[in-house]
């Protein structure tokens, strides 16, 4: 399964592009998380955005995910 999936999963009012590429501003790699780290980073990423409208976006697009970020703000799976 596809991190953004289960991000999706998670946390499925926020984009989980955005959210993973928050979970790689502090982690580099995600592939050695256990579950309960993306969940606890799915509600931090809801915190952040929610004093930061957008800000999932900004994270996304600076570290080259925005066309993944667009797809689900589309509708469709990244």
């Amino acid at each position: 399964m596809s991190y953004q999936k289960l991000l999706r999963e998670l946390a499925p009012d926020l984009n989980p592009a955005g959210v993973e590429a928050s979970m790689r501003l502090h982690y580099g790699v995600l592939n050695h998380l256990p579950r309960d780290i993306f969940v606890a980073e799915a509600l931090l990423a809801a915190d952040l955005e929610s004093g930061s409208p957008g800000i999932l976006r900004k994270i996304a697009e600076s570290l080259g995910m925005a066309d993944d970020f667009a797809k689900w703000e589309a509708g469709q799976d990244a």
